[in-house]
C-alpha cells in the first residue's frame, strides 16, 4: 500500500481471501497486521497543494460482490473507534499511538458476513491509502485473514511475503539505468517536499538516508518501495526505478539479513542477535523480528531471568541472585522484552538539516555556523567527515571487516574523544539543553533553524492547530531533524566500518601509570559514548512552554503530541531502551554518556503510571513496564559497578566532582527501598513488584532478596570515611544537598524514623523526599518485617552501623 501520497488520488489495492464452505458461516471478524496504519509525526505547517486526510487507512470487506456492485459497499476507516486493536497497542495510544505496527480487528456485521463466498469464488478485500499527512506514502499490510470468534484463521490461502533476495538478485547486473540512478540518488535541489508542497528541498535522497543508501539495501525495502517514495518528491516512476537500478547494483557488499525488514525494528533484542567472528555482527542490527516482542509480564519475567518462554514461571532465589549480580553483564542485546522498537522510517530525519540552516550571515549546517547565543562556530558536518576521514585511515590493514583490534594506545585515545566531540557537536549546534533551546540573549542554533522553517508556514495551514505550530513547536522540529541526522550517520558509520563489535576496542581509557589501554564494555555494542539514540526521545526533544509567570505548562512531550501523551511515553520509552541495547555506556559516567539511567528507569515508571491499572488490559500493561523497570535497575547496578570514586574531596564543586558520576549517585536509586512497600510521614505506597506474586508465588521477596544483595555487592565494602557527608546548607546541586536529586553523600548521622500508633515505622520525608539514610534505616525495618534472607540483613545492617553509628 505504497504510493506517491497524493490525497487527490487514494490508492487502493484490493487482495483475496478463499473460504472453504464449512467454515464460510463461522467468518465473523477481519483481522490485520498493519505497519504504520497510523500518522505519528508533526503536522505539515507550509502552504498545501491538497487537503491532508484526518484518517490514513481504510477498508472494506467486498466478498464475492462484483465489479457493478461494489460502489454500494461503504468503506471502513481505520480508527480507534471503528477497529479493535489488541490491547497493548490500544492503550498506549492506539491507531496514531506508540506501536508502528499494529493488531487490528474489524467485527463484520450482517450485511457483510451475507457478502461472503465459499470457494472456488474469492473474498475480494480492499485497503485504501487516503494520502499523506507530509510525511508518510503509505502503509504495509503483513497479514489479512478472515477469523472466527475463536480467532482462528478460516482462509485456504494464507498470505505469503515476497523473498527481498529475488530483487536484490535481479539487480546484480549492470544495466543503462544505474548511472543516472547514481546522479538521481545525490542530486541537490531536485526533490519536491512531498505530494502536499511542491518546494524543493535543499537535500537530496543520499542527505537522509546512508550516503550510499545502504540502509534501503540492508532493511530489504522493495523496489516498488524506492520507486514510490521517488514519485512522493516530484519524481517519475522512470526516474525511481533508476534509483532502484543504481542501489541493487551498487550495494551487492551489504549483508543480507533476513529479518531485516522495513517493519522489523531495528536492533529488537533477541535470541540469537550476538555471534562469534569479527564482522558476524552485521546481522544485529536487523533485530529479531516483531515477533520477538513480548505481550505479557509473564513472558517478560521468564526472559529477564533466563526461563524458557514455553513453560511455566518458576524462578529460584539462585536464579534471581544470578541474574542481580551487579558483577554479571546483562545481555540487553538478546533479552525479549514487552515493546515494539522503532522501524527504521522512525529514524530517519523529516527534515534534513540542510533545509532547516541553509546558508545564512551565521553559516550553515553544511559549513557550519557561529550563532549569536553560541560560544564559537559549530560544525557538526565537519566533525562527521573527520571521523569517516580518520575511520578510513585507520582500518585494520589484514582486511577483515570490523577488526579494530590493531589500533595503538594513543588512536583508541583520539577516536574515542572523537566520537565525544560529534556527537555533542551537533548538540551544541542546537545550543541549551533538554527542554529549553531558548538563549537568554541572542540566539542558538536551535531558534534559527526555527525561524527558517517558521517562515516557510502557511497561516492557513497552521490555522487548523495552532498549538503543534508555536514558535516552541518549530524548535522541537529543528532540534529532531540534527538527532535524527546524527543517529543514521551513527548507524551507517557503524555498518560500513563495522563498529557493533567489541567494545573495549574503543570506550576505556590509558591507564596513567603504565600506558596501556583499559577497555570497558560488552561484547558487542556501538562505540558512540555521545549523543546518540537516547536524545531522539520526545523527552529529549520537546522545548517547553511556559505562561506569562515563567510556570512550566508543557513538558517531556512534543507540542504535537497534546493529544496522545501516552503514544508520546511509548516512543520515549523505545529510545531510551533502544540506547541501553545498543550502547548503555561501558560502565562509564553515570548521567549522558551516552545513558541518563535516571530518565529511562523514570519513564519506565511514569509510562506505568500513565496506563494505570483502571482495566485488566490497563493492568496486564502496566505490570509489562515494571518488568523493565526491574530489568533497568539490574543493568543498571551492573553499570555503576565501576572504579569510579565515592567522592573525591580535592574538588569541592559538587557538580564537577567526579563522585557525581559513579555509585555514590546512585545508592538512592538502588536502594531496597524502591523495592519494597513504603511509609512516610505523607503516607504508604505499596512496591510497584507486587505484581512478581501473582505472576509465580514467592517470586517478589525473592526479588527483595535479589535487591539486598545487589546493594550489599556495590556498597557494604565501602568505607565511612570514602563518603562524601551532606550538608545542608549546601545547594549547589539546586537544593538542600540531603535531598537533592543528585547527591551522592550520605547523611552525617543517624536519625529516628518516625513511630506510628501501631508500632510500625516510617520514613521522615521533606518536600516528599527521604534522605539516604532514612530510606536506609527504613529498608532494613521493613525487609526484616518480610522475612529476608537473615545473612543478607545482617550484612547490610552492619555497614549502616558504620555509615551511621548508633547513638
Amino acid at each position: 500500500m505504497l504510493g506517491d501520497g497524493s490525497p487527490k488520488a487514494p490508492l487502493v489495492v484490493e487482495t483475496r481471501l478463499d473460504l472453504d464452505s464449512g467454515k464460510l458461516a463461522s467468518a465473523t471478524r477481519l483481522y490485520l497486521l498493519c505497519h504504520r496504519c497510523g500518522f505519528y509525526g508533526a503536522p505539515e505547517f507550509e502552504a498545501l497543494n491538497a487537503t491532508p486526510p484526518k484518517v490514513k487507512a481504510s477498508l472494506r470487506v467486498l466478498g464475492g460482490t462484483d465489479a457493478a456492485g461494489e460502489a454500494q459497499v461503504p468503506w471502513v476507516d481505520i480508527t480507534d473507534q471503528t477497529v479493535t486493536l489488541a490491547d497493548n497497542e490500544r492503550v498506549h495510544g492506539g491507531v496514531n499511538g506508540g506501536f508502528f505496527t499494529t493488531r487490528i480487528t474489524l467485527a463484520l456485521d450482517a450485511a457483510t458476513r451475507a457478502r461472503l463466498v465459499a470457494w472456488p469464488k474469492g473474498n475480494r478485500i480492499q485497503f485504501r491509502f487516503n494520502g499523506t499527512d507530509g510525511e508518510s506514502n503509505g502503509f504495509r499490510v503483513l497479514d489479512v485473514q478472515l477469523r472466527n470468534d475463536a480467532d482462528a484463521s478460516l482462509a485456504s490461502n494464507p498470505v505469503v511475503r515476497v523473498d527481498p533476495l529475488v530483487e536484490k538478485n535481479a539487480g546484480q547486473a549492470m544495466t543503462g539505468d544505474v548511472e543516472p540512478g547514481r546522479a538521481l540518488w545525490s542530486a541537490r535541489g531536485a526533490l519536491a517536499k512531498s505530494p502536499l508542497v511542491s518546494r524543493k528541498l535543499q537535500a537530496a535522497c543520499s542527505s537522509c538516508h546512508a550516503e550510499d543508501g545502504r540502509d534501503l539495501q540492508y532493511f530489504n525495502y522493495s523496489n516498488n518501495a524506492i520507486v514510490q517514495r521517488s514519485r512522493y518528491h516530484g519524481l517519475s516512476e522512470t526516474q525511481g526505478r533508476q534509483i532502484a537500478a543504481f542501489l541493487r547494483y551498487t550495494l551487492q557488499g551489504v549483508p543480507h539479513a533476513a529479518k531485516a525488514r522495513p517493519w522489523n525494528p531495528p536492533y529488537q533484542p533477541g535470541p540469537g542477535l550476538d555471534c562469534s567472528g569479527i564482522g558476524c555482527e552485521t546481522k544485529w542490527a536487523a533485530g529479531a523480528g516483531l515477533e520477538a516482542v513480548l505481550d505479557n509480564a509473564a513472558d517478560a519475567t521468564k526472559a529477564l531471568f533466563g526461563k524458557p518462554l514455553s513453560g511455566a514461571l518458576s524462578v529460584t532465589q539462585a536464579e534471581v541472585d544470578k541474574v542481580m549480580d551487579p558483577a554479571a553483564t546483562m545481555n540487553a542485546r538478546e533479552m525479549q522484552i514487552p515493546m515494539q522498537f522503532p522501524d527504521w522510517n522512525a529514524w530517519l530525519p523529516t527534515t534534513h538539516p540542510y533545509d532547516v540552516w541553509p546558508s545564512t550571515t551565521e553559516g550553515s549546517f553544511e559549513a557550519g555556523a557561529k550563532f549569536s547565543a553560541a560560544d564559537g562556530k559549530k560544525d557538526p558536518n565537519g566533525k562527521y567527515k573527520a571521523l569517516l576521514a580518520w575511520l578510513t585511515a585507520h582500518m585494520n590493514p589484514n582486511g577483515v571487516h570490523g577488526d579494530w583490534s590493531h589500533l595503538k594506545v594513543d588512536e583508541r585515545v583520539q577516536i574515542k574523544a572523537m566520537f565525544t566531540q560529534a556527537g555533542w557537536e551537533g548538540y551544541n549546534y542546537l545550543g541549551g539543553g533538554r527542554g529549553n533551546h531558548i538563549a537568554a540573549s541572542g540566539q542558538y542554533g536551535a531558534q534559527v533553524g526555527a525561524a527558517n522553517l517558521q517562515k516557510l508556514a502557511s497561516a492557513a495551514t497552521t490555522a487548523t492547530n495552532p498549538a503543534a505550530f508555536t514558535t516552541n513547536a518549530f524548535i522541537e522540529r529543528s532540534v529532531a531533524s540534527m538527532l535524527h541526522w546524527n543517529a543514521v550517520k551513527q548507524w551507517e558509520m557503524a555498518q560500513v566500518y563495522g563498529l557493533e563489535g567489541n567494545q573495549q576496542w574503543f570506550i576505556g581509557d590509558k591507564d596513567p601509570a603504565t600506558g596501556a589501554w583499559k577497555g570497558r564494555g560488552e561484547a558487542h555494542g556501538w562505540p558512540f559514548n555521545s549523543v546518540s539514540l537516547f536524545f531522539l526521545a520526545p523527552h529529549m526533544v520537546y522545548q517547553q512552554d511556559t505562561d506569562g509567570t515563567g510556570k512550566i505548562t508543557r513538558e517531556w512531550y512534543d507540542a504535537w503530541e497534546a493529544g496522545n501523551i501516552v503514544g508520546s511515553y511509548y516512543r520515549t520509552n523505545q529510545w531510551y531502551q533502544l540506547q541501553m541495547s545498543v550502547n548503555p555506556g561501558g560502565q562509564s559516567d553515570w548521567v549522558n554518556f551516552s545513558m541518563d539511567w535516571p530518565y529511562l528507569t523514570a519513564f519506565d515508571d511514569y509510562l506505568g503510571m500513565k496506563v494505570g491499572t483502571a482495566t485488566p488490559a490497563a493492568k496486564a500493561a502496566n505490570d509489562t513496564h515494571y518488568v523493565r523497570l526491574l530489568q533497568a535497575r539490574i543493568k543498571s547496578a551492573q553499570y555503576v559497578n565501576n572504579g569510579i570514586v565515592l567522592y573525591d574531596p580535592a574538588q569541592p564543586d559538587l557538580f564537577a566532582n567526579r563522585g557525581r558520576y559513579g555509585r555514590g549517585q546512585v545508592a538512592k536509586h538502588l536502594a531496597v527501598a524502591s523495592f519494597i512497600d513504603t511509609a512516610s510521614n505523607n503516607g504508604k505506597a505499596q512496591s510497584r513488584y507486587r505484581f512478581l506474586d501473582e505472576l509465580s508465588p514467592g517470586l517478589y521477596p525473592r526479588v527483595v532478596n535479589g535487591a539486598i544483595s545487589q546493594f550489599n555487592a556495590l556498597y557494604s565494602q565501602t568505607a565511612a570515611s570514602a563518603w562524601r557527608r551532606c550538608d545542608p546548607d549546601n545547594s549547589q546541586l539546586g537544593e538542600p544537598e540531603p535531598w537533592a536529586g543528585f547527591r551522592y553523600c550520605l547523611d552525617a548521622q543517624r536519625t529516628p524514623l518516625g513511630q506510628a500508633a501501631d508500632g510500625s515505622y516510617f520514613m521522615n520525608q521533606v518536600n516528599y523526599r527521604a534522605t539516604t539514610e532514612q530510606a536506609e534505616q527504613y529498608g532494613l525495618w521493613k525487609a526484616t518485617q518480610m522475612g529476608a534472607d537473615p545473612a543478607r540483613l545482617k550484612v547490610w545492617s552492619d555497614w549502616i552501623d558504620r555509615m551511621w553509628p548508633k547513638p
